[in-house]
């Protein structure tokens, strides 16, 4: 069983799929991953040394000389060294972590998840590549339940690139110089935009669990009448679609309002009534800052 909590505003709310924001309940753990990762930055030349040695294949340590960097912070903070704090390219980030016995019985989802890195990432888990993610401020996550193992260290491996191109947002443009002027290889990072490039692991890395049968995503739309009722409006996502014997129960804390679905096609949608809704209110200015909207699958 998953629940998801959240606060009813009357405006509209929309999410993207798969991007709920983890929180522990009773059906879902989170785990930190936040802290101290080793860290390198792949200075060769055409800045893809650290691909063609596959750096991603063993511990960070095995490829050279690495330094703490803590997670989350933008790299170029960190350290009073130029050649980092002004680096563009990959930066490598690891670190190993634990996960029960508990985690991998075979009906449990791990999901592990970006909350942003700046800008284009590459993640390994032990060893093998689990997802890809261009863009420096969104999350991003995926399944990795299967690349996990028990009773022995687990190690993520994340490339980070923060070169900006005319495709990036922000954009920017890279030019290259040449002999006699420059050294061979040479180049320089142009930027359009008028603030500091910051760049690495930006926000939080978790790990989070689900049960095979999971809420997916929702959106709420509330709608206050004139004749002092209120309608809210909701679309819930069970995945996977193919569930089978799945119910759906959706319930406005603070009011009897309350509906239970038959899950069809990994999709619920329908409507509550509620009297004399109360209205939302900024959090320390009403003692009834508003009400509470219920799903459970």
């Amino acid at each position: 069983m998953c629940n998801l909590w959240i606060l009813v505003v009357l405006s509209v709310i929309t999410t993207s799929s798969g991007i709920l924001f983890p929180k522990d309940s009773p059906s879902r753990l989170v785990k930190d991953l936040n802290g101290v990762w080793h860290f390198r930055i792949d200075d060769s030349p055409s800045r893809n040394a650290s691909f063609e040695d596959q750096w991603y294949q063993r511990p960070l340590t095995a490829s050279g000389q690495v330094i703490k960097m803590p997670v989350p912070a933008s790299f170029n903070d960190i350290t009073s060294n130029s050649s980092i704090r002004d680096f563009v390219g990959w930066a490598w980030y690891e670190r190993n972590f634990w996960v029960p016995s508990t985690w991998l019985d075979g009906k449990t989802r791990v999901v592990l998840r970006f909350e942003s890195a700046h800008y284009h990432t590459i993640v390994w888990v032990n060893g093998v590549q689990v997802m890809e993610h261009v863009g420096g401020h969104l999350p991003f996550e995926v399944d990795v339940h299967e690349y996990l193992e028990s009773g022995v260290p687990n190690r993520v491996t994340a490339a980070v690139n923060n070169t900006m191109t005319p495709h990036t947002i922000p954009p920017g443009e890279i030019k290259y110089h040449g002999p006699p002027d420059y050294p061979s290889g040479y180049f320089e990072q142009i930027i359009q935009f008028d603030f500091y490039n910051y760049a690495g692991i930006n926000r939080a890395v978790k790990l989070y669990t689900t049960p095979e049968t999971y809420i997916d995503d929702i959106a709420v739309k509330t709608i206050l009448q004139d004749d002092g009722y209120a309608k809210v409006y909701y679309d819930v996502l069970v995945k996977p679609s193919t569930s089978k014997d799945v119910t759906c129960k959706i319930s406005l804390l603070g009011t009897s309002a309350s509906r239970q679905h038959d899950v069809t096609d990994g999709e619920v949608s329908g409507v509550l009534y509620v009297l004399k809704p109360t209205l939302w209110w900024p959090w320390t200015m009403s003692d009834t800052p508003g009400n509470h909207l219920s799903w459970t699958t």
